[in-house]
């Protein structure tokens, strides 16, 4: 099974966190700043650039990709959809409330991968000295447990999840 890096968004672009954390950070991610640490026009732009147009290029011949959507507000912009069609991928997006229901990563992936990371933090949080304040958990902790966490999900899981909406 072919997999994509997953993009970070951490922190304000020229900022401590650019400079200096995200060096050290594992380098099988991709990693981008932004002044409120979100999702805006130009990161979502870049997420297709960097992630699903490599993606896309590793589809079987005569096979069109689909990509579901939400309706948080960058997705819908002309310049995002443009981006993503120009890529030859189908946009459909997903009326408001009904994420849960049919949107294949929530309907039977997130469970498994929550639960993951999750088992993680615990594992962290069980190794604290219980007579010490308990330490803050650091960007990088969480970067590396998210990371983990996908590559311990099984092709069998990702497949029944497109199952489970029937797709």
């Amino acid at each position: 099974m072919v997999t994509h890096p997953p993009l970070f968004c951490l922190g304000k672009r020229g900022a401590t966190i650019e400079q200096c954390e995200l060096p050290t950070y594992p380098a099988d991610a991709i990693y981008k700043c932004q002044p409120k640490a979100w999702f805006s026009e130009d990161i979502m732009l870049e997420w297709v650039d960097d992630v699903l147009a490599p993606y896309v290029a590793t589809a079987p011949p005569g096979i069109i990709p689909i990509l579901f959507l939400d309706s948080f507000k960058v997705h819908m912009l002309g310049s995002v959809v443009s981006k993503i069609q120009a890529l030859g991928v189908e946009v459909e997006f997903i009326p408001p409330g009904c994420t849960g229901l049919v949107q294949p990563v929530d309907v039977g992936y997130n469970k498994a991968f929550k639960c993951k990371v999750k088992d993680q933090y615990f594992d962290w949080l069980m190794k604290q000295d219980p007579d010490a304040p308990i330490a803050k958990t650091m960007r990088r902790q969480v970067v590396e447990w998210i990371l983990s966490a996908e590559k311990n999900i099984t092709t069998e899981v990702i497949r029944n999840a497109w199952r489970k909406t029937g797709y």
